[in-house]
């Protein structure tokens, strides 16, 4: 066994035969282009063989590669389906989900509570993570992330489009009623989500469609997770981007008032995410309509 190549690179290598290109293989594996080459040439190293060349501007599969790939994408594939035979049956029974802080927070664990009344011996484990490569598809039932709905491998469902308008709290929002939008941006306070791997709009963006003759924006406070900047939020302490449907009960609550009547959007979204086994069962039907039948207003 001492011969074996590293098992991360054979990973990452069978992903970019299989999906065709090394965009794909990162977004299936949850990490970015830079790790994809990064174990590629450490394989390349280890094999002492050329996997890939550049055409264009495209990257391809070497013959030696093909032939390598054919050899033992079988292996790979079932150790991958003993592993989570392994781990399922090793996990507790009940319905395992993964998503977002601030999704969780403020959208999904209310809507579960239905879940857990019509099926009172269920058992729900959520766990979160802030990047999708910290969330293991292969270890959950089912997961709740942001994108375009193309996860390969994996059973999408829209369940909310990326619309977000900024809110603040009633008193906040009542001292900046007489605002206009470039005063927004330049006086604040606005809370500024990080985002590492730049996947939602940002206040920048806002600028940009709404008041793209503001040349300056407030640098207020940025925090790392949506459930934070909505918390941060709803005690008065600045402006944050809210995403409809996660924020649409608290203004209906009046905890929160929506300053802008144009919110931005587009086709991006969160999706509930599974393998087409789980997605079949009596319980990934019920999750499904559970989440899908109340959906946010745009």
């Amino acid at each position: 066994m001492h011969d074996l190549p590293p098992l991360k690179s054979l990973r990452v290598f069978e992903a970019c035969i299989r999906l065709g290109n090394f965009t794909k293989a990162a977004r299936e594996l949850n990490v970015g282009q830079p790790a994809i080459s990064h174990q590629i040439n450490a394989l390349e190293r280890d094999l002492g063989i050329r996997l890939f060349e550049r055409k264009g501007a495209l990257t391809v599969p070497t013959a030696d590669a093909l032939t390598y790939y054919r050899s033992i994408a079988g292996a790979l594939e079932d150790m991958a389906r003993a592993s989570v035979a392994l781990r399922k049956s090793k996990r507790p029974p009940g319905l395992a989900l993964a998503t977002y802080p601030g999704i969780a927070m403020f959208w999904l664990l209310p809507r579960l509570s239905t879940v857990r009344q019509a099926n009172p011996d269920l058992a729900i484990r959520v766990t979160t993570a802030e990047r999708d490569q910290d969330i293991p598809l292969e270890d959950v039932d089912c997961a709740i992330l942001f994108g375009d709905g193309d996860w390969p491998g994996f059973e999408s469902h829209k369940l909310m489009g990326e619309i977000v308008t900024p809110v603040a709290s009633p008193a906040l929002a009542a001292s900046l009623a007489d605002c206009s939008r470039s005063e927004i941006l330049k006086n604040g306070p606005l809370i500024h989500l990080e985002d590492q791997d730049q996947r939602w709009f940002t206040w920048r963006d806002w600028r940009n469609q709404r008041s793209p003759e503001t040349e300056t924006i407030d640098r207020g406070i940025t925090v790392t997770n949506h459930g934070i900047a909505i918390h941060q939020t709803l005690m008065g302490h600045g402006i944050a981007l809210g995403w409809r449907g996660v924020i649409d009960e608290m203004i209906d609550n009046k905890l929160l008032v929506a300053l802008d009547s144009e919110p931005l959007s587009s086709p991006r979204g969160y999706y509930l995410v599974a393998q087409s086994t789980f997605m079949s069962t009596v319980i990934g039907k019920f999750v499904l309509q559970t989440l899908t039948e109340d959906r946010p207003r745009a």
